[in-house]
């Protein structure tokens, strides 16, 4: 009964999403209320460092396959499909990521006067964008999602956000393989 509990509810677009759910939930809570934002960013921060570790109880060391392996199929005129999955290695990374997560929200814990509700999202949205690059087994959505961290780290500057946008948008349309050689 336990395990099928685990089969269901501790897959990686679970993981993946429980920052997203904890920005969504403070964008509906005033400013004035810094408390409740800074105790909802850690919760779900926490949430998802918690969540990890359920992952990493059911990792099965013994083979090289993928493991939690999910797709979905985004565009199928063009066959793009969002594929997860982890390894031990991007398994590791994950557990980082979400432990160091908490850890940053608390090292800003006083620091936070103005701009609280926007630096809790930031770093929400910064995890949900570094887990998805370690999870991801797509090449362009590996791609995509690893230009898209920078997006968070930049909002705090103003003079830096358009330059960032820039570079990430340049980036994605210059590097990124699109397609196979031009037909004639």
């Amino acid at each position: 009964m336990l395990e099928h509990f685990f089969e269901c509810y501790f897959d990686l677009s679970g993981l993946i999403l429980c920052p997203v759910l904890g920005s969504i939930m403070i964008l509906f809570i005033p400013n004035s209320r810094i408390r409740l934002i800074r105790l909802i960013g850690l919760c779900a921060s926490l949430i998802t460092f918690l969540y990890s570790l359920v992952l990493w109880i059911q990792f099965d060391p013994s083979t090289a396959k993928f493991q939690f392996v999910e797709s979905l199929l985004l565009l199928p005129y063009e066959n793009i499909h969002l594929v997860m999955g982890i390894d031990g290695l991007s398994l590791f990374f994950v557990i980082l990521t979400t432990f160091l997560i908490p850890i940053c929200i608390l090292v800003g814990w006083s620091g936070m006067r103005s701009y609280g509700k926007e630096y809790i999202i930031a770093f929400l949205i910064c995890s949900f964008l570094m887990i998805a690059v370690f999870c991801m087994l797509d090449l362009l959505l590996f791609y995509v999602f690893f230009e898209s961290v920078l997006i968070p780290m930049l909002c705090g500057a103003e003079h830096l956000l358009f330059a960032g946008l820039i570079s990430s948008a340049g980036a994605l349309c210059s590097k990124a393989p699109m397609g196979g050689p031009p037909s004639s």
